[in-house]
């Protein structure tokens, strides 16, 4: 029993260590990223709604200082358009580069027509993982937070497909190549996207890269898989669903 209370005891000195070193140091503007997973993001301070859980591959800017409810001070941070508060000693500061869009104005674009699409029933995003895991790497957090100006959500957490590390987490563009690759399937009819950079895949995979997506099996298959080659990628029926990647 005496561990267990050394151990809560430990826990509790080195958030509350890490919490006065983000306070005496975080300024409205700056970049913060969530420093671990299953964090709840709120409407406001306390006790109110939570409105979205992240991990570790959520970064957002600073919009309002501290405010403390029950010893837990807590921070207003802009996150994938919404304004939300997370506490302090489940944020860290990073550089401004990190939050910093650098995706094309055209990948924007191409992300808001297939978003449109998605609006009017013509395109298909998972809103799950296969894993179970939760995030805000689901195909359609891909494709909105593109759309919204932000880099693409990837998943951060382990699968058998690679022995040596998780997903890496963090965010990147969707390419052009990809997205219009998924603007011409959907001009010819449905199509359901289960993954793009989110989940957890083969060590090397292209979805990390922003280059890959995995589609629902369809009567189409073959044709996503022609298409994929025609645009100079390389598609394949992996069994459960046609994978095809950019480089």
């Amino acid at each position: 029993m005496m561990w267990k209370i050394a151990v809560v005891v430990i826990f509790t000195v080195v958030n509350t260590v890490r919490a006065a070193l983000f306070q005496d140091n975080v300024q409205v503007g700056e970049c913060v990223c969530i420093n671990t997973n299953n964090v709840k993001a709120r409407l406001a301070v306390g006790y109110s709604p939570v409105v979205q859980v992240l991990d570790s591959s959520a970064c957002g800017k600073v919009n309002s200082g501290g405010q403390t409810v029950d010893s837990y001070t807590s921070y207003q941070i802009l996150y994938a358009g919404q304004l939300v508060w997370v506490a302090g000693n489940y944020l860290d500061i990073q550089p401004a580069s990190v939050c910093a869009s650098a995706c094309p104005t055209s990948a924007k674009d191409k992300a808001c027509t297939l978003l449109q699409k998605y609006n009017s029933g013509d395109l298909g995003l998972a809103m799950s993982h296969p894993s179970g895991k939760q995030d805000n790497a689901y195909a359609y957090n891909n494709i909105r937070d593109m759309c919204k100006g932000l880099r693409a959500s990837r998943s951060n957490y382990s699968c058998s497909e690679c022995k040596t590390g998780p997903a890496p987490g963090g965010s990147v563009c969707l390419t052009d190549k990809l997205l219009a690759y998924l603007i011409t399937l959907v001009s010819k009819g449905k199509v359901y996207v289960t993954e793009l950079a989110g989940a957890c895949h083969s060590c090397t995979s292209k979805h990390y890269l922003g280059q890959a997506v995995d589609l629902r099996l369809s009567t189409r298959s073959q044709e996503y898989i022609n298409t994929c080659k025609l645009m100079g990628g390389f598609g394949q029926n992996e069994g459960n669903h046609v994978h095809c990647q950019f480089s």
